[in-house]
């Protein structure tokens, strides 16, 4: 299985709504897609919730998808490009890690 990691550190303030309002409207908008992309075989969406003094990111995914092509595919859906475009324009940092879990 192909499984694409993806990370994000958002901005303080945007679109006059604040950091933790940013991060569930994030998460509101990844949450949509497996409902229009039907490439992904598994997908979760979090919220940082951890407070400990380490340098957190605020948002994540986990997706699998069944290999690297069905990966590209899942990547040219117009659903998917509006909720990285949306994504990029409140975000500061994000950090991408994709692997193959049989190797």
């Amino acid at each position: 299985m192909y499984k694409h990691v993806v990370l994000w550190k958002l901005k303080e303030q945007a679109n006059g709504m604040s950091k933790k309002e940013l991060a569930i409207e994030v998460k509101r908008r990844l949450d949509e897609l497996p409902t229009h992309i039907s490439e992904i075989i598994s997908y979760e969406t979090g919220i940082n919730m951890g407070d400990y003094g380490a340098s957190f990111f605020d948002v994540s995914v986990i997706s699998v998808f069944e290999n690297k092509d069905t990966f590209w595919k899942y990547t040219k859906y117009p659903k998917h490009d509006d909720v990285v475009a949306y994504i990029q324009s409140v975000m500061v940092a994000e950090e991408i890690v994709d692997y193959d879990d049989e190797v």
